[in-house]
């Protein structure tokens, strides 16, 4: 075990020399190259499907020879709907790629389609190849320094972090009906945005109206923006046992069954699998749980240096929370003010674990005294009444800490926190003091 655990250290240390934005590349490859085939393949279909069922048509609108040149090589002609398809496709996903790097507003990107749709079609179908090129090295690369680091410190994928989970704490069967029936549910959300997708090809492929077919796309990003909200909503059950209940056993087995399939592991939601296992004070298993998660965008970016700030700070290491701090400052996060404040709100958190390590207790107990009066869920109070009990308890406000570690004992649950919030009362009590005075 303490071979597996050097090995395992050794992998994470090598993991965090990589750039953040150059992961963030690499990870978006594996989505725009499936994207771009499924387009070529949809538009050939769809090319194929209208040539044969408006023959006539064509007859009369083409020269004959033109006709003639179609008709026998169909393949061809199949293969340039395709690529006209992937050329949308491929258009969307870099102007995507775009905004979300250099933070640029998708109004752009509108007003672009309105008055220049055939020459961004274009463009995007002479890049298409490219985009290829890269997105199949970008894989490669990827593949290659997880697989040269995996194999050369011993370490397993999805499989063996279940098993070291199983090994440390408890797979709750109870939840498996729960996580199930969530999993089919955002299945159908994704097949809704499949159908979607191939819809909106169809309108911007058949409808040479440039109005209709800008009001097609905007349709279209109202109703995918409606589809991930309710896609985001279906994982609310699993979330709500963490969030609500507080019992980040039930909520690690939910997600355990939710990422089973056919008795093969796919690991999902691993930010809220890690969330988890930092509430079992499991940091060191959160921390691999992390290790592949897919930082696709800024926002996943953030999520995930703001857990790592909170796995560091239970393991100790100042240098890694000022690791985190930099990374999460680097970050470009959209999203105008609403963004703003997110990151605001994270970097105060990471700062924060800093000065708890310092000793900055004063400035650490506003912190968390401001954050119960704003926590929405459950866990959330429970965390910061936890710290305010156990700085007090370091300043020798007994009776402050007792009342704050009586809060973490009824709202708890499962988490932590309550079995520590015991220890420290049962130490107050041995101490014979009076921790009801005042």
């Amino acid at each position: 075990m303490c071979r597996l655990m050097q090995r395992l250290l050794a992998f994470r240390l090598e993991l965090l020399k990589r750039s953040s934005e150059d992961s963030m590349r690499k990870y978006r490859c594996k989505t725009h190259l499936l994207s771009l085939l499924g387009a070529f393949i949809v538009g050939c279909v769809v090319t194929a499907i209208f040539f044969f069922t408006n023959t006539e048509t064509y007859l009369q609108i083409l020269p004959a020879d033109v006709y003639k040149f179609i008709s026998e090589n169909i393949w061809l002609t199949c293969a340039a709907g395709g690529l006209s398809f992937a050329g949308v496709i491929n258009i969307i996903l870099i102007a995507q790629m775009l905004m979300s790097l250099y933070n640029l507003n998708p109004f752009i990107f509108i007003i672009l389609i309105m008055f220049a749709a055939e020459p961004l079609v274009i463009l995007g179908i002479v890049l298409v190849v490219p985009a290829i090129i890269v997105c199949i090295y970008g894989m490669i690369s990827l593949n290659k320094e997880r697989g040269k680091e995996m194999k050369a410190h011993n370490f397993s994928q999805d499989e063996e972090l279940v098993r070291m989970y199983k090994l440390h704490h408890k797979l709750d069967e109870n939840v498996k009906s729960l996580a199930e029936n969530c999993r089919k549910n955002v299945n159908k959300m994704t097949y809704l945005y499949i159908l979607g997708i191939v819809a909106l090809f169809c309108v911007l492929f058949f409808i040479q109206n440039i109005m209709i077919a800008t009001l097609a796309f905007l349709f279209y990003m109202f109703l995918f923006n409606i589809l991930l909200r309710y896609r985001a909503s279906c994982l609310i059950p699993i979330t709500s046992l963490l969030y609500d209940k507080c019992d980040p056993e039930a909520c690690a087995s939910a997600v355990i069954y939710y990422s089973t399939k056919n008795g093969k592991v796919k690991l999902k939601s691993q930010t809220l699998f890690a969330q988890c296992l930092i509430y079992l004070d499991d940091p060191q298993l959160a921390q691999d749980i992390l290790i592949n998660y897919p930082r696709k965008d800024a926002a996943s970016s953030l999520s995930y240096w703001s857990l790592m700030a909170n796995i560091y700070y239970l393991m100790k290491d100042e240098d890694g929370l000022n690791r985190c701090k930099e990374e999460a400052q680097k970050i470009q996060l959209g999203f105008g003010q609403t963004g703003v404040m997110i990151q605001n709100e994270e970097l105060a958190s990471i700062q924060n674990k800093i000065d708890l390590m310092n000793g900055e207790f004063s400035t650490c107990k506003k912190y968390y005294l401001d954050s119960l009066n704003k926590a929405r869920f459950t866990f959330q109070q429970v965390d910061s009444c936890y710290y305010i009990a156990l700085i007090s308890f370091v300043e020798q406000d007994y009776p402050l800490a007792n009342m704050y570690f009586d809060r973490v004992i009824n709202l708890g649950n499962k988490m932590c926190y309550v079995s520590k919030a015991k220890h420290y009362q049962s130490k107050m009590e041995n101490m014979n003091l009076d921790i009801n005075e005042g």
